[in-house]
């Protein structure tokens, strides 16, 4: 799946992956305590997610893992750690959306800018392990798992302009957040399916 193109009306359709910091998912402690049905689905949801890709990522195969994602120029296990290393990106984007706050500099990098800061960050990953790469999903997850669930609804609800119109915090959660891992989970499904199918006409 191109980086460069957004899922549907989000922000962080180009992004980087260079979080503000971990600890930038902030709360007060009056915000904590105020529950929302709507955000501990969205942190449900969310974990759902991520766990699956998690157990996924644990049944792939050496050879699997190293092998070349087709539509995204990168390896399998790169592709995997630019999604647990995205999901504290788009959370910072989510998060300033929440608060109104200015949007991190990731939420503006155009489709050029961001495929440059894809191809750097392939050759860091490049060296990375399957278990290094599970970590991230893990502690990356949990961090937004636990910062959807303290969302309050006005937050969720809370909107800034884009050249397609008003997008609230929910929706860009939805298409930011969530849409970047499926794209990608799927994109490398795909790839690996398409290579099995080619195996197997070969050996026939």
């Amino acid at each position: 799946m191109d980086e460069s193109k957004p899922i549907g009306n989000s922000v962080s359709g180009n992004i980087g992956t260079v979080p503000r910091s971990e600890s930038a998912l902030r709360r007060s402690k009056s915000q904590r305590d105020v529950k929302s049905e709507r955000a501990l689905d969205l942190a449900r949801r969310f974990r759902a997610a991520n766990e699956e890709l998690i157990a996924f990522t644990h049944a792939l195969t050496d050879d699997e893992w190293t092998a070349w994602c087709e539509g995204e120029g990168r390896r399998v296990g790169q592709v995997i750690e630019h999604v647990a290393a995205g999901h504290l990106v788009i959370g910072d984007i989510v998060e300033a959306m929440a608060l109104g706050l200015p949007l991190p500099v990731a939420a503006r990098r155009t489709a050029a800018t961001g495929a440059r800061f894809n191809a750097r960050q392939a050759a860091t990953f490049d060296s990375h392990t399957r278990e290094q790469a599970l970590r991230a999903l893990r502690r990356n997850g949990l961090a937004i798992e636990r910062f959807l669930a303290a969302l309050t609804d006005d937050e969720l609800a809370r909107t800034i302009d884009t050249i397609e119109g008003p997008l609230s915090t929910e929706e860009e959660i939805v298409g930011g957040l969530f849409g970047h891992l499926r794209s990608h989970y799927y994109a490398v499904e795909e790839s690996l399916l398409r290579s099995q199918a080619r195996r197997g006409t070969a050996e026939r």
